[in-house]
């Protein structure tokens, strides 16, 4: 069965029997449900401009609905239009909608980060393959994706220059397929060394740094001399 995917109001079953609602004339009690049916739909959080009270109702249905009650109104008087008493309370809101957008992208970035494969995936699994098989190299795959996220890190703490992060993850990813770790942290400490005390605008940004194989540069003698920096650079942990 199809799933209905329209969009749905909320009126309480007893809405009827309220005092402030029974003594409503038909018209007002149209126009309180239409309101509603029309805010929700246009997502405006129960808030009615001027200009459309005035086009789609009558002035007696505008006064029966904002002073059926003289505290709580079932049309609250606001600048440029009226607002509809407890709309919040409940139909479901802009920020509602944020909300539950946001849980299921993070949700969505959590079981991506755990490596959990799509449905589709697992149905193409080969029917001869154990549970734990593959529960053993999804396991595998977060400990692979952990570790290199950790060496990242150990290398991107000693660059000179911190910008682009993400681009640097992805050059770093694709470096470690033909250096290793400790390759990577050796050319950069020669790499900050030559470039201690320049501005950052000579300084490569780090993505482009690992792009283009910078770590296997040829340093200057005299630049490769330890020096201050160099006790700074280790204690940042750049040892492998």
């Amino acid at each position: 069965m199809t799933k209905d995917r329209r969009l749905y109001a909320r009126f309480d079953i007893g809405m009827d029997e309220n005092p402030k609602i029974f003594m409503l004339s038909d018209a007002a009690f149209r126009a309180l449900i239409e309101s509603t049916l029309y805010c929700r739909r246009q997502l405006t959080d129960g808030f009615i401009d001027d200009r459309l009270v005035s086009k789609r109702w009558s002035i007696g249905v505008v006064e029966e609905l904002s002073g059926n009650d003289p505290d709580r109104p079932s049309w609250i008087k606001v600048d440029g239009g009226y607002q509809i008493h407890d709309f919040a309370e409940h139909q479901v809101t802009t920020a509602d909608i944020q909300a539950k957008r946001e849980a299921g992208r993070k949700g969505g970035q959590a079981k991506a980060s755990k490596g959990v494969a799509p449905a589709s995936k697992v149905l193409e699994q080969n029917a001869g393959t154990s549970l734990a098989k593959t529960e053993t190299e999804t396991e595998t795959k977060r400990k692979d994706l952990s570790s290199e996220l950790d060496e990242f890190d150990q290398w991107y703490a000693g660059y000179p220059r911190k910008e682009a992060k993400d681009a640097a993850k992805r050059a770093f990813t694709k470096a470690r397929k033909s250096a290793s770790l400790q390759e990577l942290l050796s050319g950069l400490e020669q790499y900050a060394r030559t470039m201690k005390g320049k501005e950052r605008q000579y300084i490569a940004l780090p993505a482009t740094w690992l792009n283009a194989g910078r770590w296997q540069d040829e340093i200057p003698h005299q630049a490769v001399i330890d020096g201050p920096w160099s006790k700074s650079f280790h204690q940042k942990g750049m040892r492998a």
